[in-house]
């Protein structure tokens, strides 16, 4: 199932199958490690949704712990070759990642991480979205490029 985020004038399409991809990962067992990827998309023109339509998943040159999780530069070939394939709509939109907690809330690395990541990556989308999950809900925070605020605007329960 999608999921639609609304965050002020921003509208957020998650789809089903990068959803899918991120629950995969889920840290659900003490002896699995963070994982995490890129968050690749389009704007749809004239309306400003953005639609989340692809993501990686972890990849051998990642640095994965319990409790700590590095995205390789390996990603952007993805990113790359979906930028070309689809005549240059998707795009980077942002980052997500797996929490061995609960509901998870983002580190005082993530946000540093998250800011530099809105203060220097190259997209033609006004905001970066972040994905947090947890074992049992998943978050969702928004950030502006250019700036230093990262708001949440919501959080789904998934457990049973």
């Amino acid at each position: 199932m999608d999921i639609t985020l609304q965050a002020s004038k921003e509208i957020i399409k998650i789809e089903s199958n990068v959803l899918s991809c991120i629950y995969s990962n889920i840290q659900n067992q003490k002896n699995k490690p963070e994982s995490g990827g890129m968050l690749i998309g389009s704007i749809i023109k004239n309306t400003g949704a953005i639609i989340i339509e692809d993501c990686t998943s972890p990849i051998d040159s990642d640095r994965r712990d319990r409790f700590f999780y590095f995205r390789s530069i390996n990603h952007n070939k993805t990113l790359h070759g979906l930028w070309r394939k689809s005549g240059k709509t998707k795009m980077y939109l942002g980052e997500w990642h797996t929490h061995p907690t609960a509901h998870p809330t983002p580190s005082y690395q993530d946000i540093n991480n998250w800011k530099a990541l809105l203060n220097n990556c190259k997209t033609d989308s006004r905001i970066l979205v972040f994905i947090i999950l947890g074992t049992e809900s998943i978050g969702f925070w928004i950030g502006h490029i250019n700036a230093n605020e990262i708001i949440k605007i919501g959080e789904v329960n998934h457990a049973k």
